[in-house]
């Protein structure tokens, strides 16, 4: 197995002041050295040039290899510091993937913040429908069959939709099995509430959902 030392070593160091590469222009004309499939829609790979491509969701975030060194990893309000030593005999594409989640949430609370939404909003999303008491999934599964719900929803989204709702996960349990952190997880229930709103709007005859945020 190559480890994140071995990969360093067989890869340029970027400077400082060059303008980082597009996921696409390393897609195209890059020359990968490593990559890892890590689960559905989620892979991380390793190019010549010093860059790495990390890609989730549909989401992908480049950034340099060689930046890749100690890491401080919060839970619970608790701080944990791995030092760059660490990660050096490890797999390659451990500190890389925990490099590339952080990039993808902030890149992700950035456009949100944009737009004036939190993801706090997700609470209202699934609170407000017919019976107050009720969140959407479990109004809508009384009424229609659950793989007729889920057929609307991307694969992501079903995945956290059945880990959250179906099997009753927490948004940490789910971000562990999905291989993503907990906000994107809540951006992906997010995503899900806004499809299943579209699909069965305020009035709609069938009465699958009466309100919607």
């Amino acid at each position: 197995m190559l480890t994140l030392q071995e990969l360093k070593e067989i890869t340029e160091t970027t400077k400082h002041g060059i303008k980082m590469p597009t996921a696409r222009n390393l897609r195209e004309t890059g020359r990968a050295v490593a990559e890892k499939r890590l689960k559905n829609d989620t892979w991380i790979t390793a190019y010549q040039n010093g860059y790495a491509l990390y890609h989730a969701s549909g989401h992908s975030t480049v950034f340099p290899i060689h930046a890749c060194g100690a890491y401080l990893y919060v839970s619970n309000g608790v701080s944990s510091y791995l030092p760059e030593h660490f990660f050096g005999k490890e797999p390659w594409y451990v500190r890389l993937v925990l490099e590339g989640e952080d990039r993808l949430d902030r890149n992700q609370r950035a456009k949100e913040q944009e737009r004036t939404v939190s993801y706090s909003a997700i609470s209202e999303e699934w609170e407000v429908i017919g019976n107050a008491e009720e969140n959407p999934l479990e109004y809508l599964v009384h009424r229609e069959n659950r793989k007729e719900i889920l057929h609307c929803l991307t694969e992501r989204q079903r995945e956290a939709v059945s880990l959250c709702f179906f099997q009753q996960k927490s948004r940490k349990e789910a971000a562990r099995e999905l291989g993503i952190s907990s906000p994107a997880v809540s951006a992906i229930l997010l995503q899900a509430a806004r499809r299943l709103r579209k699909k069965y709007p305020s009035g709609d005859q069938t009465e699958k959902v009466v309100a919607a945020v």
